[in-house]
């Protein structure tokens, strides 16, 4: 197959001033922060209607709600989390159809689409929960006797308590999986939860709270609105925020939890690659998955393919498949196509075409369609010829359109990954040898070999950023233990040690007659682990079982008969 290369027809650029939103939307906004508050409408087959911002003054007042309703306590209580959670599964199940048809007018994502990689995934979480809670919530027990033999007759344990009250910030490309899945996470592990979806989605935005209002509102509430309403609700005292969108915004949301010293979890985007080195076996494969991952959501999606760095020897058997996927997937006209999406927004669809009016590369022809600003359309589009200083790798891109860069050598390919900030994604196709090299020598917040964004439907491993990309993580356990306090909980008697032994712990220090306490606190306390020993007998003797306890009796009975408490018992 040939390839026509010919530039994108790109309209003229436009004065664009308009404010942008503080919601998680901002993840392809970059304008200063507005104070634009605008009621969006809600039409089409969900009936006319609008979609009503939260009062500023009711704001205050459902956090307090949300807030009275954890300090209750019941939802420590299993019975309760699991209560809420089926409650949430059946307010999801009744909604179906609604959530599916809202995400469809939102931004056009078809819904076979939605239902696979949104819908399923939230109801798989709940499922999740509802089968593993009981184990997950235990109280981990650690044998402390065996390692510091002060700890004798002691009990420890780490008990999984929730934060508190959280706020979760939801993103408008995956309007119901980014929203609702940490939601869950939040849930099961016991907090109190006050949703804000984003005003860029308002037909998903609506049918959310519907969901919601299936739970009891003294656990979970629904905060509506844009730039005011986020701004007014930042300033609340939660235990814990979490936020999906860009960097810019994400800083917003961490300066909030700072004020408060409370935890924040960030899951932001980047420019995530995909490097197709020269050892790779099959290219059919690789071009079907980078094209999915790149034009999934019409580009619209924080882990989808930003670039492609590939083999110099392989970029022209490369790329004419990658045109064939996208003809596969979405026919010759993807603007007729009932799978391909739509860009969210006029300012976003302005933004990529002036990002594609300002690259030096050459464009590679991969369908007859033309950019459509009234029907926010763009066609998949390929980049040849990119270098790293191009327009169109000053941002990430959220759009389908996909840059190629060559390289001649991995490292030089690994080096070109470094020079940008640590995407969410690294994704290689190369040979095992050639792919462990690649992942051992960058950073990412997730990597996979051989695929791309098929990551996002695990729910038993960690998803989440690093440095720019991220902080912290979520889905499955890992959502649980986001949203928990690892309480340590100590209990020890009162009457062991002996009152004289207990005071090797406590002053005075100096003096001869004090000197044991030094011997016997550093053997019972902090007893040298094996690799701090020096002499071949005493590494010997931490091969005996309970050596650790074995090694305190001569100085704990001499303690036992000599040493004096510091005051006299008052057992009454």
């Amino acid at each position: 197959m040939t390839t026509q290369e010919s530039k994108v027809n790109t309209p003229p650029s436009g004065s664009n001033k308009e404010k942008a939103y503080l919601d998680t939307d901002s993840k392809i906004e970059h304008a200063d922060l507005g104070t634009n508050k605008e009621h969006t409408a809600v039409t089409g087959a969900l009936g006319s209607s609008e979609l009503t911002y939260t009062a500023i003054s009711d704001i205050g007042g459902i956090f307090d709600a949300v807030r009275t309703g954890f300090m209750s306590g019941t939802q420590r209580e299993l019975s309760s989390r699991k209560h809420q959670l089926r409650q949430f599964l059946r307010g999801l199940r009744e909604e179906k159809k609604a959530l599916l048809d809202a995400v469809y007018f939102d931004i056009r994502k078809a819904r076979g689409e939605t239902e696979l990689f949104e819908y399923k995934a939230v109801e798989y979480e709940i499922g999740m929960f509802l089968d593993n809670l009981e184990t997950w919530s235990q109280p981990d027990c650690n044998p402390l006797a065996m390692q510091q033999p002060a700890f004798l007759l002691s009990r420890g344990q780490v008990r999984k308590e929730p934060r508190g009250t959280v706020v979760v910030l939801g993103a408008w490309n995956f309007p119901i999986r980014i929203l609702l899945l940490p939601v869950v996470g939040a849930l099961a592990a016991g907090n109190t939860v006050v949703v804000k979806p984003s005003e860029l989605s308002p037909h998903t935005a609506a049918v959310v709270e519907r969901v919601i209002r299936y739970m009891d509102p003294s656990v979970i509430r629904v905060v509506q609105g844009g730039v005011e309403e986020t701004t007014v609700l930042l300033k609340q005292k939660f235990d814990h925020f979490f936020y999906t969108g860009n960097g810019r915004v994400g800083k917003i949301v961490a300066r909030a939890a700072v004020e408060h010293l409370s935890g924040v979890t960030l899951e932001l985007g980047g420019k995530s690659p995909a490097i197709v080195h020269a050892d790779v076996a099959d290219l059919a494969p690789v071009a079907t998955r980078i094209m999915w991952s790149k034009l999934s959501n019409a580009g619209q999606t924080c882990v989808g393919t930003d670039y492609l760095l590939v083999h110099r020897s392989l970029k022209d058997k490369l790329v004419p498949l990658l045109v064939e996927a996208a003809h596969a997937m979405f026919g010759h006209s993807p603007q007729k196509s009932l799978d391909f999406g739509r860009i969210v927004n006029t300012r976003s669809w302005k933004r990529i075409m002036q990002l594609l009016s300002a690259t030096e590369g050459t464009f590679v022809r991969v369908t007859d369609d033309e950019a459509d600003e009234a029907d926010l359309f763009i066609p998949p589009t390929i980049v040849d010829g990119v270098r790293f200083d191009d327009a169109l790798m000053t941002e990430e891109l959220f759009a389908p359109v996909l840059p190629i860069i060559t390289y001649d050598t991995l490292d030089e390919a690994i080096e070109f990954v470094n020079q940008g900030d640590q995407p969410l994604a690294l994704y290689v196709f190369a040979s095992s040898q050639s792919a462990e090299h690649a992942i051992s020598h960058t950073r990412s917040g997730t990597a996979v070999v051989n695929d791309t964004f098929f990551h996002m439907a695990s729910h038993s491993n960690p998803l989440g950023g690093v440095g720019p990309s991220g902080i912290g993580n979520y889905t499955g356990k890992y959502s649980f233990d986001t949203f928990s306090h690892q309480r340590y909980v100590l209990k020890r008697p009162l009457w062991f040690p002996s009152p004289g032994v207990d005071t090797v712990r406590m002053p005075p220090y100096s003096g001869k007659e004090n000197a044991w306490k030094q011997e016997l606190g550093n053997r019972m306390v902090y007893p040298a682990p094996r690799s701090l020993r020096d002499s071949v007998w005493s590494k010997l003797f931490t091969f005996i079982p309970f050596w650790r306890v074995l090694a305190i009796i001569p100085g704990f009975l001499a303690a036992l008969l000599t040493a004096k408490p510091l005051i006299r018992s008052r057992k009454e």
